[in-house]
């Protein structure tokens, strides 16, 4: 454990030098990877499928503030659809324009859970998006969790429409909205997401010892327990052996996350209790996991020959001010 303490001071101090470098290659990265993303699945419109526009899009996502990416997300998608049904895009404009005015209204701080849900589950770690949201945001992170799932499930349906899409009329949106009220594994998705977020967040509130690492524990065995609940009343197609990987692999990541956000020494709680004028505390207070940093010693050798040396020079420095002085009044008394 003291060995990851001190990796982690290190990695800390490491990211506090050199913050701007990292956050720079971390938004572009993560631009450049969602754009790479969205033309692998829509790259209907051959001018922006090339790989210089995911570079010049992941430059974008540097220069520009959250915000200004997810509008640019919205619209790249929208372009992308117009190539096979202009009728359609509209459509798909119309439902972001709508997401986008409530991101924006409702939670312009959550941005980033409106693109890092989708890309979750994208990859097969959606046991692990409700159980860090939990963590770090708890109820206020119901909405822009069920958004960001909402999200996942549409873009997925829009691929299967697109794809089959042979006709440019309206029928293609009556089409999508069909399927997302039949896909019962959005509704299911949605409510196992606000389900394991909400009881994260209760363990985690729970002044006992340990009580976040319990919560990311019993927040991914409820995750799995629902999902294969869900798949047994065929509400969801779960493909085991990539679902149970997923949720080890999320386990990992978010008690690897939670342990440079928040490490605690359960070791010395200290209960405290102290009063003002209006009110009686009682006050349990849990020291932070940290290292003590090293002091260092300057150890001089012979540092007597050094004082004396200074007591030498400062004593010739007293007889020479003080000659000049004493000349000076032995001329005053001849004259």
């Amino acid at each position: 454990m003291t060995q990851l303490l001190i990796l982690r001071e290190h990695i800390q101090k490491m990211y506090q030098r050199y913050s701007s470098f990292f956050q720079v290659v971390m938004r572009f990265m993560v631009g450049f990877g969602l754009f790479f993303a969205i033309n692998r699945v829509l790259g209907y419109r051959p001018i922006l499928s090339h790989g210089y526009v995911n570079v010049i899009m992941g430059v974008i996502s540097v220069i520009f503030p959250l915000e200004a990416m997810i509008f640019l997300v919205a619209l790249f998608i929208v372009l992308q659809v117009m190539y096979v049904s202009k009728m359609l895009a509209f459509c798909i404009g119309v439902i972001f324009l709508i997401l986008y005015l409530l991101y924006i209204q409702f939670i312009p701080k959550h941005g980033y859970v409106l693109i890092a849900v989708p890309l979750a589950y994208s990859v097969g770690l959606s046991a692990g998006a409700p159980v860090l949201l939990g963590l770090l945001f708890g109820p206020a992170g119901v909405l822009p969790g069920v958004i960001g799932v909402l999200l996942y499930y549409l873009f997925r349906n829009l691929i299967t429409v697109a794809s089959s899409a042979t006709t440019d009329s309206f029928d293609l949106f009556q089409v999508l909205i069909d399927q997302l009220v039949e896909d019962e594994e959005l509704f299911a998705a949605i409510a196992v997401f606000v389900v394991v977020m909400l009881v994260v967040y209760m363990i985690r509130s729970l002044r006992v010892d340990f009580s976040f690492e319990a919560a990311i524990i019993i927040g991914i065995v409820s995750d799995i327990i629902l999902c294969l609940f869900a798949n047994y009343l065929q509400l969801m197609k779960l493909h085991m052996i990539p679902f149970f990987a997923g949720a080890v692999i999320s386990l990992g990541l978010v008690w690897l996350i939670q342990f440079f956000r928040l490490s605690l020494n359960y070791a010395g709680v200290e209960n405290l209790q102290f009063e003002d004028e209006e009110y009686y505390y009682y006050v349990r207070a849990v020291p932070k996991n940290s290292i003590a940093t090293k002091r260092k010693r300057i150890k001089r050798f012979n540092a007597h020959l050094f004082t004396d040396r200074n007591e030498l020079l400062a004593a010739e420095m007293e007889d020479n001010e003080a000659v000049p002085d004493g000349g000076n009044r032995e001329n005053k008394e001849d004259s």
